[in-house]
């Protein structure tokens, strides 16, 4: 019987992919689902619990999860695999309808969401267990991975830490060219939020036992969707290696755990797997916050800033244009900032000759171990130094800078060909000022102690030459985690933020409109309610559970929470999510 299930799902999935789709099938958020749609689809769940068709699905998930997360197929994998729960549905009640849970309208306060309240998906676990105890999945009882209750821990005891708000997920698809650096950002930045939000099994590999699984997947797969409308002339056909150590990958490699499936099948949902996403406005309000930021921060009519490839048009999910302006969306290539050349002139100044040169010619290298033994070699050359204390110190500061802006020219020159990512740089201006004052902090000490010509200073710079450069350096690490990435989220955007100054009431006006909100007098709402919260950082398990990037992953959570900052610095402004909140608390008062 199961063999026989599984065949009918792989005949089911290459019908859909077999030619053009004349009359997909739409898929709503679920709040916009009538009570009768949304009982429905619940009764369909229960079936193919019953059935054991989600048995089938977690367990492919669970079998597949090394080659489906940490890899460019992510976002293929899981748009077959939500088409292989729709499938699955279909089958056990056909024509109910299989909707997505845009959780960017409740990322100011999650657990505020109608979705867990009874009436939708039911709340957190209880007992010492944490099953499920209300709503439709009350008591469910799974069999993958082992026996157990369905559970659910949320990660804040009995709330919800923050998600990626609108604002971010529409900077986000206008900043990424590539379908790669569409799919890392995804990976590492929001989509974690919600499934460690929800927890218990939704933590796990096997966490399609949760039916908020494939709301949020559904989700995820319209973040890429809608990014492919903003260019469907190419981004309905591209697929490529983008921000993963992966080889190179083809639209012919085959779908994993789907032997008949390739990724080029998955590519345009309007055709093959004949679908589409009816918009839930977090996507448009946010749009229409955008255009007035670019119009106030005097952006609109500046320079060009589209993406090498192509110049994306921000479309809607219907496919029409849209008038979001595209002067959020990369900045191509950029320069080293002037912080990251040499300081040649200090080091001549005050090394012996030959120091100064063999620094400048260090500190231009590329990530090579020739251009690290340099430098290490420098710091032999410096610590061997004969002459009075201030000499060395001279010269010892004169390597230590030598030694930050090696670090920082590597990371630069090894962010090539074709982006203007300065990860790096916020980064590195912190560590930066950290080593001068930790460096002049030990020297002035030495000084003060009155210790002898020639000794002190060694174990200052050794520390300095392993911390940067040794095998467990902080070089070896950040190329690990930032080489060949390319740009997720605009540079430059706080800065922006901040000089907009203040949102006219009219747009915010229109961002209720858009949303079909109650209007809320925001006079009356306390400050921390009106501002956007921080999203927290997820656990490093996390990370290493899904083969992803523990720095790159940071790297996002800073600038999201510079973004935010830069937002929350405009008066009068109100986020889609905390319109989306405010109108439920107050909008009726």
């Amino acid at each position: 019987m199961a063999k026989y299930r599984i065949i009918l799902s792989i005949m089911g999935i290459a019908a859909l992919v077999s030619g053009q789709c004349t009359n997909p099938v739409t898929r709503p958020e679920i709040r916009s689902m009538s009570p009768q749609d949304r009982a429905r689809f619940f009764s369909a769940l229960e079936k193919i619990r019953q059935n054991g068709e989600l048995d089938r699905l977690s367990k492919l998930h669970v079998d597949n999860a090394d080659t489906i997360h940490g890899h460019p197929v992510f976002l293929a994998f899981h748009r077959v695999f939500m088409n292989d729960f729709a499938s699955a549905l279909n089958r056990a009640d056909p024509g109910v309808s299989v909707p997505y849970w845009d959780w960017s309208l409740d990322a100011t306060n999650p657990i505020s969401s109608d979705l867990f309240t009874n009436s939708y998906m039911g709340g957190n676990g209880g007992g010492d267990k944490g099953c499920v105890q209300g709503g439709p999945f009350e008591n469910w009882q799974m069999n993958i991975d082992s026996p157990h209750c369905l559970t659910r821990k949320f990660n804040q005891g009995d709330s919800i830490a923050p998600f990626w708000p609108p604002e971010a997920l529409l900077s986000m698809q206008q900043t990424c060219s590539q379908y790669g650096a569409l799919s890392s950002g995804i990976e590492n930045g929001c989509h974690g939020a919600v499934h460690l939000g929800i927890s218990g099994d939704m933590s796990t590999m096997f966490a399609p036992n949760d039916p908020f699984f494939f709301l949020h997947h559904g989700m995820v797969d319209k973040l890429w969707y809608d990014w492919q409308l903003m260019n469907p002339d190419t981004r309905f056909q591209m697929y490529d290696n983008v921000n993963y150590n992966d080889p190179a990958v083809s639209a012919d490699d085959t779908i994993p755990g789907y032997p008949n499936m390739h990724v080029k099948d998955a590519l345009d949902p309007r055709n093959g797997l004949c679908y589409v996403y009816v918009k839930s406005g977090s996507s448009e309000a946010a749009k229409r916050l955008m255009q007035e930021v670019n119009r106030k921060s005097g952006q609109k009519n500046g320079p060009s800033s589209t993406p090498t490839g192509g110049a994306p048009t921000p479309m809607s999910s219907a496919g029409g244009p849209s008038s979001a302006p595209n002067s959020m969306t990369s900045d191509g290539p950029a320069s080293a900032p002037n912080s990251m050349t040499p300081n040649s002139a200090m080091a001549s100044n005050n090394a012996p000759p030959g120091i100064g040169a063999a620094a400048t010619a260090a500190g231009n290298g590329v990530p090579s171990a020739d251009s690290a033994a340099k430098l290490n070699e420098l710091t032999s050359q410096v610590s061997r130094l004969g002459g009075n204390g201030n000499d060395r110190a001279g010269a010892s500061a004169a390597l230590h800078g030598q030694q930050v802006d090696f670090l920082q020219s590597v990371l630069v020159n090894s962010m090539t060909p074709n982006h203007g990512l300065d990860m790096a740089s916020a980064f590195m201006n912190r560590h930066n000022r950290f080593l001068h004052r930790h460096a002049n902090a030990l020297m002035m000490r030495r000084e003060q102690q009155g210790e002898t010509p020639g000794m002190g200073l060694d174990d200052i710079l050794t520390g300095l030459t392993s911390g940067l450069l040794g095998k467990d350096g902080v070089v070896g690490h950040l190329l690990q985690g930032l080489g060949h990435v390319v740009e997720v989220l605009p540079q430059g955007l706080t800065e922006t933020l901040k000089a907009v100054g203040s949102i006219a009431e009219d747009v915010t006006d229109d961002v209720f409109n858009i949303l079909n909100l109650p209007k809320v007098d925001l006079s009356k709402v306390p400050e921390k309610e009106r501002q956007i919260p921080y999203v927290a950082m997820l656990p490093d398990w996390w990370y290493e559970h899904n083969n992803l990037n523990a720095t790159y992953a940071t790297q996002l959570h800073n600038q999201i929470h510079d973004m935010i900052d830069g937002y929350n610095s405009i008066q009068g402004y109100v986020s889609p999510a905390t319109a989306h909140y405010l109108a439920k608390k107050y909008g009726n008062q």
